[in-house]
Parts: C-alpha cells; sequence; structure tokens
C-alpha cells in the first residue's frame, strides 16, 4: 500500500489507560459442552428448527443438518444453542452447507441470556438476529440480510468469527440501551469480516438514558466496502457514560473508517459530531482507501493508527478533549487534519507525501512515526492519566496499524476468497444519455477474472454495454429504479454484489424525520425522487397549497414519488394518503417502503379529497427509509399529504 519509501525513528510511544473491564462478564454465559442437557436434531428429530426449539429445554444443543431451511419468527425465551454439525466436531465446511432463509423477515428474537447461534450461513433476513439478551454469535455466514445481527434494548455478549456480506443496511447494529426498563451488558465484536455494507458496517445509537456505562470492545475485525462508515457512532446528543475500543480493525474502502454523527442523524455527511462527549479509544487500525479517515466527537483518544490513501483527508472535526498522537498519515487527499479544533492534543505523528503539507516546516517531534514498542504517558489536559495494556502495544514486529499486531498473534481473518464491490448507489437526473456502472475486485489471485453485470429489477430493459467488463455504461429509457448485479470469479472462488441506480426526472426534496408526535405529515411536493409523469400543481382553491398530479400506468409510464423517512428508534407505523381521483371510475396506488411493495389500495371518489390508509402496517427501525407511491391503473391522481401515525386508532377522516 506505501509506494515509498519512510524512515522509521522509534520513540517512547504514549500509554493510555483505559477503564478496566472484565471479560469475564461477557464470556460468563458462553455455552459449555459439559453443561448441555440434550442435543436435539432437525431434521432427525424434529422437522423444523421452530419445532425442536420449542421441545428445548434449558441449555440444550439445536443441531441442523446440512441443507436449506426456510423459517423465521421463531422466539428464543430459554438459553438454547443453535448450531450445524460444526458444534459438534469443529468442521468449518459444513456451516455453508447449512442455510437458513429467513424469507426477509425476522428469523430469531431472542430473549434469554445465555443463547448461541452459532455455525450457519443465514440468508435473506430483516434484522435477522433480533437480539435483546446476552448472547454469543459466532462463526456464522450472513449474506444478503437487512441488519444481520441487530442488538436492541437489552443486548450485549460476544460476536465474533462472523462474515457478513452484501447487507441490505447493516453488517451489526449494537442499539444497545441500559436503563430502568433495559440491562444492557458490555460487548466484545472480534475477529469478524463484513463485507459490502450498504450502510454501516457496525453501527451504534447512543440511546438517551445517562450513566449507562455500557463498554464497546470492537478489535480485530475487518471492515470492506461500506457505503457509509465502517463503525459509526450516532449521537442523541446526551452524554449517555458509554465508552468504546476500537483497536487493531481493519478498515478499507468505505466512506469513512470511524463516522460519528450528532442529532440521532444516520446518513454519514462527513460532517462529526459536535455535541458527542462519550470517550472513544481508536488505537492501532489501519484505514485506507476511504473518502476519509475518521470523523470524531468531542473526546476521541486516537493513537497508533495507519490513515493510508484516503481520498478526501485523514482525521476531521476530533473535538476539544481529543489526543491526536503517534499516528502516521500518509498519502491522503487535500488536507491530513482538516477542521480540528485548536484545544486539541496533536503531536509526535507523521505526515507523509502529502500534497498540502511541506515536511520541511514540520517540526522535529512531527515528523516521528506512530509506531514504538515502548511505554510513555501523556497527561490530557493536566487533568486525567490514560493507559493501555501492553499486549496491544509492544509485539515482535512494530505496530504500524492493525496490519502487525505480533507475528504470533494475526489478529484479522486472512480473506482467501475474491471480494467484489458493485460501487456506490447513484441518482442520476433523466437528462443524463448513460449511467456508468463501476465494479472493483479486491483479493483476486492473479489468474484471469470472469465478471458479468446483470439486471436483477427495474421499470424497463436497461441496455449494458460491456456487461462483461468492470466497468461500464448502461442506457437508461425509462424513469424508476434500476438493480444490478456483478458476479465474478477466478479460479478458486466467486462472488457479487448489487447496486442501485435512481434514474429520476426532477431533483431531490425534504427528508421526513419521524419525531415522537402521534402523527408525522409530509407534503407532497417535498418528495425526494420523481419518476415517469409527474407534475406539482397549485391548488385553485387554496392558493398556499400545492399538490402532485400522477398521470400515466404501469403499461404507458410509471408515476412514481419516493420520499425519504428517517426515524431514530423501531416504530410500528401507519400510513395514510390525502389522495383525488379525477375520474368517474376507480383508480389504484401501489405503496411500497424500502422497495418492497405493500399492496394495492383504491380511489373511488370523483374530484373530492379523502385520507386512504396503506394496506398494510410498516415497522421502521432506526434509519432512514425510502417511501414510494406508485401510480398504478385508471385514470389521473393527485396527492396532496402523507401521513404517519404511530396510533392504530388514528383515521384523519374522523
Amino acid at each position: 500500500m506505501i509506494k515509498k519509501a519512510i524512515s522509521i525513528i522509534f520513540i517512547n510511544l504514549v500509554i493510555l489507560v483505559i477503564p478496566a473491564i472484565s471479560m469475564e462478564s461477557i464470556y460468563e454465559n458462553l455455552s459449555n459442552p459439559e453443561s448441555k442437557n440434550r442435543i436435539l436434531k432437525v431434521p432427525a428429530d424434529f422437522p423444523t428448527i421452530a419445532d425442536a426449539v420449542a421441545h428445548a429445554n434449558d441449555s440444550d444443543w439445536v443441531i441442523i443438518s446440512p441443507g436449506t431451511y426456510h423459517e423465521n419468527g421463531i422466539e428464543i425465551n430459554k438459553p438454547v444453542t443453535i448450531s450445524s454439525g460444526w458444534k459438534l466436531n469443529g468442521d468449518k465446511s459444513v456451516i455453508d452447507k447449512t442455510i437458513i432463509d429467513a424469507g426477509d423477515k425476522i428469523l430469531f428474537t431472542i430473549n434469554a441470556d445465555g443463547t448461541e447461534i452459532s455455525g450457519l450461513k443465514i440468508i435473506n433476513g430483516d434484522h435477522t438476529l433480533n437480539v435483546e439478551a446476552k448472547v454469543t454469535i459466532m462463526h456464522n455466514h450472513f449474506i444478503y440480510n437487512l441488519d444481520g445481527m441487530s442488538f436492541e434494548s437489552g443486548g450485549g455478549g460476544y460476536v465474533g468469527y462472523n462474515t457478513a456480506e452484501n447487507d441490505r443496511d447493516d453488517a451489526l447494529d449494537l442499539d444497545i440501551v441500559s436503563d430502568d426498563e433495559n440491562t444492557g451488558s458490555d460487548i466484545l465484536v472480534e475477529h469478524n469480516v463484513f463485507i459490502n455494507s450498504d450502510d454501516d458496517g457496525i453501527e451504534i445509537r447512543l440511546f438517551e438514558p445517562h450513566n449507562q456505562n455500557v463498554h464497546y470492545t470492537i478489535r480485530d475485525n475487518r471492515i470492506i466496502g461500506s457505503n457509509n462508515a465502517g463503525v459509526q457512532l450516532i449521537s442523541y446528543d446526551e452524554f449517555t457514560g458509554k465508552v468504546f475500543d476500537i483497536h487493531h480493525n481493519i478498515f478499507e474502502n468505505c466512506k469513512t473508517g470511524l463516522g460519528c454523527m450528532e442529532g440521532a442523524q444516520t446518513r454519514e455527511d462527513l460532517t462529526g459530531a459536535t455535541k458527542m462527549d462519550e470517550t472513544v479509544y481508536f488505537y492501532n487500525n489501519t484505514v485506507t482507501g476511504c473518502k476519509m479517515g475518521a470523523t470524531g466527537g468531542n473526546r476521541i483518544i486516537a493513537f497508533n493508527n495507519l490513515i493510508v490513501e484516503n481520498s478526501l483527508g485523514g482525521f476531521k472535526l476530533f473535538g476539544p478533549n481529543s489526543v491526536i498522537r503517534n499516528n502516521l498519515f500518509y498519502e491522503n487527499g487535500e488536507e491530513d487534519l482538516v477542521e480540528i479544533n485548536p484545544d486539541v492534543v496533536i503531536n509526535a505523528n507523521i505526515f507523509s507525501v502529502n500534497p498540502m503539507i511541506d515536511e520541511n516546516t514540520l517540526q522535529p517531534s512531527e515528523k516521528s512515526p506512530c509506531i514504538d514498542a515502548g511505554i510513555s504517558e501523556l497527561n490530557l489536559n493536566d487533568t486525567e492519566n490514560f493507559n493501555i495494556s501492553p499486549e496491544y502495544i509492544a509485539g515482535e514486529a512494530p505496530d504500524i496499524g492493525a496490519n502487525e499486531f505480533g507475528l504470533d498473534k494475526k489478529i484479522s481473518q486472512k480473506i482467501t476468497s475474491i471480494q467484489v464491490d458493485a460501487g456506490e448507489n447513484q441518482a442520476v437526473e433523466a437528462t443524463a444519455a448513460s449511467v456508468v456502472l463501476a465494479g472493483r475486485i479486491r483479493n483476486a489471485d492473479g489468474t484471469s477474472i470472469i465478471c458479468n453485470w446483470k439486471q436483477e429489477q427495474g421499470p424497463a430493459e436497461a441496455k449494458i454495454l460491456n456487461p462483461n467488463k468492470l466497468i461500464t455504461d448502461v442506457i437508461l429509457e425509462k424513469e424508476g429504479i434500476y438493480r444490478f448485479s456483478i458476479q465474478c470469479s477466478d479460479t478458486k472462488s466467486s462472488a457479487s454484489d448489487l447496486v442501485i441506480v435512481r434514474y429520476f426526472n426532477e431533483g431531490e426534496g425534504i427528508q421526513l424525520f419521524l419525531s415522537n408526535e402521534e402523527i408525522n405529515t409530509i407534503d407532497a411536493e417535498d418528495y425526494a425522487y420523481s419518476y415517469g409523469k409527474v407534475s406539482t400543481v397549485s391548488d385553485p382553491v387554496d392558493s398556499g397549497n400545492k399538490f402532485v398530479l400522477l398521470d400515466g400506468s404501469t403499461n404507458d409510464s410509471a408515476s412514481f414519488l419516493e420520499f425519504s423517512v428517517g426515524t431514530s428508534k423501531y416504530s410500528v407505523c401507519f400510513i395514510w394518503l390525502l389522495v383525488k381521483n379525477h375520474t368517474s371510475g376507480k383508480s389504484s396506488l401501489n405503496v411500497n417502503f424500502n422497495n418492497n411493495d405493500m399492496g394495492e389500495v383504491f380511489v373511488q371518489n370523483n374530484n373530492a379529497w379523502e385520507w386512504i390508509a396503506a394496506p398494510e402496517v410498516i415497522s421502521v427501525t432506526a434509519g432512514q427509509w425510502p417511501v414510494g407511491i406508485v401510480k398504478n391503473e385508471g385514470g389521473p391522481i393527485s396527492v396532496d399529504k402523507i401521513l404517519f401515525s404511530f396510533d392504530e386508532k388514528f383515521n384523519p377522516n374522523d
């Protein structure tokens, strides 16, 4: 990765003291073979996983034979182990042969401490493992889930040695809360590989209760190709007392390695979090090929990191109680350190081959490298000393980021299979003649590689000009949402990834963020995107009002509005539309959530506004989601407002 020689000078390394935590508290509930009562086999003893779980006693093992199982909605209210034959004999080859397809729903809701989910290939779920207890999740393979592992309310425990690929949101969601109603616990996340998450590799919401004192240890993971952050911390602008140890991780080709956001916002915009006061220890990480190395909060202790070839810059917006010391910044973008508070302690870093920095003007201490195996002490604002265990500093190899953490204890899984990245999702105005799909390949074996682009979804057939090349032009002739996949293979393995292209005919509108009010409303003209025959019209009766006219049908030219709706917590929402049918007959609309069809609704009144309910209730987890309205059949329909209610008894027609 580093192309030019760097002179290495050993210095006394800063030692930061982190409040000690007891790892015994994390491991005390891990399953122990000596404590198991029975082995329940699926399908030999029970035909389904749900049936085996229902008949299991505390500490029983449910062992699933190789095969594909279509199951979901399983409640786990007792401490059991659910695994494959890997649990019995350690044979890793059976993991990918033991497949559970969750059918775009929750697979397991876990409410019992001591539960273990291990040795399984889990696909196509939505918040697939919904964890509300202290559990163990290890040696699983997650593919194309939406939040493969989701820790909510009283969650915690251990997540290790898992691989998650092509997650439709976050590979690991850690919304742990500890308050009067929920007792969250410390969590250790280690030795995982998260590849091509559509949002974040790991997302953590700092929900508002004070004095939670939950400790997160995130170490020795490899996070590749996240469209937003490798690890994202979302502040609610209230101090929680949570502490984060993020060390010896490798972040590659994400928008940012560490991303801190404020105001409960999750769309990574690289602005940092000026109201986030939690302590984050960020050390011995390697961040490479991202847009930004890290965006910070007010108390980020960053040292011994290798920040290399990030296109926009290294560290951004580290607040007044932060420390940036003994890091190596090499060939990053316009600036290595951007918008750093002047009160931040910055010393003993090295800036190398950066076009914006004249190395001849640096002080000797600033030319020092970020590597050292010694012990020293740093006084932070003359108030506190921080230490860290020497085991995370000293090693047989110099500790320069995550790659060289001692020759005898390699920390991240070696990835032997090819990885492919389909590129970032795109939004392109329909005036453009074409779009460019740009794939990337990592970890190929050096032999010939075969690639193939394919259209998976869209309102019309797109013309892919060079489907067997990584980079190709695509001709789109009809507005709408397209989904393309690329699959690449070498002599040893194959991999695939997806990209979404929105081909719209007008610009972005306003994002609606659902508040705690009983109802939330957005005007139809504030849509994020529109497709097809769509026009905004002034109301002839109410001069201050506008509505959107949808004309055409799926047989002609689809009319489609898409709204961007965000929420900071799990919500069950009821959607209402204020609409008008301009014909004497019956017209219809389709409502969808997150590109999934919720069903058809009919509008029968002629030239009169009416509120109609979407046919299905939606379960919205924290995040930003697309909500769509599609003109389906019949004559023109006008849409004035969309209303979201948390009250199932609310009816705007009353």
